[in-house]
């Protein structure tokens, strides 16, 4: 029996703005893991595959402004609004007929 494991590692970072001079940064690593089995006629062996990802992920979190809240809000307001108005008209035209 012959057992493998694999094992590859990514750096991340992620960055998160509050404001134009706050600045956070965590450091972590993600990886991911699988095995296999398989059968020899040798003796008994467990291998592991350990390897270090050349590339590295980066996260960056900017924050909206509240004006692009406000903005967003009011977009969503009309919306709704257009279509009450649209589903509206189309029951009056069909209650008509």
């Amino acid at each position: 029996m012959q057992i493998e494991h694999y094992l590859q590692v990514v750096k991340t970072e992620v960055v998160t703005r509050r404001s134009s001079s706050e600045r956070k940064l965590i450091e972590e690593y993600e990886y991911t893991a699988h095995s296999s089995l398989s059968q020899t006629v040798y003796m008994p062996t467990a291998k592991f595959h350990f390897e270090l990802s050349p590339m590295q992920v980066q996260i960056t979190e900017n924050p909206k402004s509240f004006s692009h809240f406000i903005t967003n809000v009011c977009a969503i307001i009309g919306g709704v609004f257009t279509v009450a108005g649209i589903l509206d008209s189309i029951l009056h035209k069909t209650q008509l007929e």
